[in-house]
């Protein structure tokens, strides 16, 4: 409980006193009011440019002018763009894009375009120059252009066009040891005729001058027929039938009996003949005593002297001369001028297993289908 005494110190302070401490809050109350609103008005904000400079301003300035003003970074020329962003309420940001040369080549001279960045499409558009839609540009349309580099234009015209060619018969040769006793004969299988192709090309020029010439398409008109040619090549077999690898002049296994210095003859048929066993005559086809050699059997033949090589063979006929004993083998020929030529010959004989010979078969049989087809006729 306040004693009587006191109250009344209190009364008197109260009465001395109070006048002036109300006049110093009315004081204090309009200072805040006024620095309430000042500070309403001011904005930080920060001024950038893209040579890397950057500061910062606290202002109740409202002028982008005034503003880099006082951050003493300004724009170096009218080219410069100014880019304003308003982060926050009192918070804004001014970046200053530099605006820069960038030398453009193109149709023999080079010009400045003046630039704040973009792609490369985007600079050559600012100033004005046009690309053709196959243009070559260096660096591509889509990189974007930084200061210090340059672009490059290259003019790209085409030139699409049709033209009609002959194509000239190829000379192709056929080797057989066939001719061994007359190395330089040479026998036409197949005369030849130019072809004709309709061809379209397409040149490319730049900058004016020819660089290349693309084909686009080509049409065969007539077709062109080969020269073939069948000659002498040594050791090349007669046949086209295969078998085991020759080694030394003979097959390197499967080999069950060697018929040495046997007497053999030529001869040929119809084209669309068949042999006594019933099979296809061809290249690889030759008439034997079928006591001796089984018919289906597969051989290897071969001169005495290696000169002559008939190659791998089915024992697929028979004959006279070979049941009577006149012959031991009657090799088949496609032509009759081919089997007089080769008349009689000594010859090696290799009979092979049926077991090796059956790895074969199925080999053998596509190469006969082939030489068939040439001649129009199926087995």
């Amino acid at each position: 409980m306040i004693q009587p005494k006191t109250k009344e110190h209190i009364r008197r302070w109260f009465c001395l006193h109070l006048p002036k401490y109300a006049t110093l809050a009315g004081c204090a109350a309009v200072l805040a009011g006024v620095i309430g609103v000042t500070a309403s008005q001011l904005q930080v904000v920060t001024v950038s440019d893209s040579h890397g400079k950057k500061s910062t301003v606290v202002s109740a300035e409202r002028k982008v002018v005034d503003l880099i003003a006082q951050a003493g970074i300004t724009p170096n020329s009218s080219e410069d763009e100014l880019v304003v962003t308003e982060t926050s309420a009192n918070s804004n940001s001014i970046h200053i894009l530099r605006a820069y040369d960038v030398p453009v080549t193109a149709d023999g001279q080079t010009v400045s375009v003046i630039t704040t960045g973009g792609t490369v499409e985007e600079v050559l558009a600012e100033g004005g120059i046009t690309l053709g839609a196959d243009d070559e540009v260096e660096p591509a349309r889509g990189t974007v252009i930084e200061e210090g580099d340059s672009i490059t234009i290259r003019r790209v015209r085409y030139d699409t066009y049709t033209v009609e060619e002959v194509i000239p018969s190829e000379v192709v040769y056929e080797y057989t040891s066939l001719f061994y006793r007359q190395k330089s004969y040479e026998q036409v299988m197949q005369e030849g005729s130019d072809g004709l192709d309709e061809v379209t090309y397409r040149d490319k020029y730049v900058d004016g001058e020819w660089v290349e010439k693309v084909e686009l398409n080509r049409t065969t008109v007539v077709g062109m027929v080969q020269n073939i040619i069948k000659a002498y090549g040594e050791g090349a077999p007669v046949s086209s039938f295969v078998g085991p690898e020759v080694v030394d002049g003979q097959p390197s296994e499967g080999v069950t009996q060697v018929f040495t210095s046997q007497r053999s003859t030529g001869y040929s048929a119809s084209p669309t003949a068949r042999g006594a066993s019933g099979r296809r005559l061809s290249y690889g086809t030759v008439a034997v005593n079928p006591n001796i050699i089984p018919y289906g059997t597969l051989l290897y033949i071969t001169s005495d002297d290696g000169r002559f090589v008939y190659g791998y063979a089915y024992a697929a006929d028979t004959g006279t001369a070979m049941m009577t004993g006149h012959a031991f083998i009657d090799l088949y020929y496609e032509t009759y001028d081919e089997s007089c030529k080769n008349a009689v010959i000594p010859v090696t004989v290799y009979v092979i297993s049926d077991d090796v010979a059956a790895q074969y078969e199925d080999q053998n049989d596509a190469i006969l289908d082939e030489i068939l087809a040439e001649r129009g006729i199926t087995n």
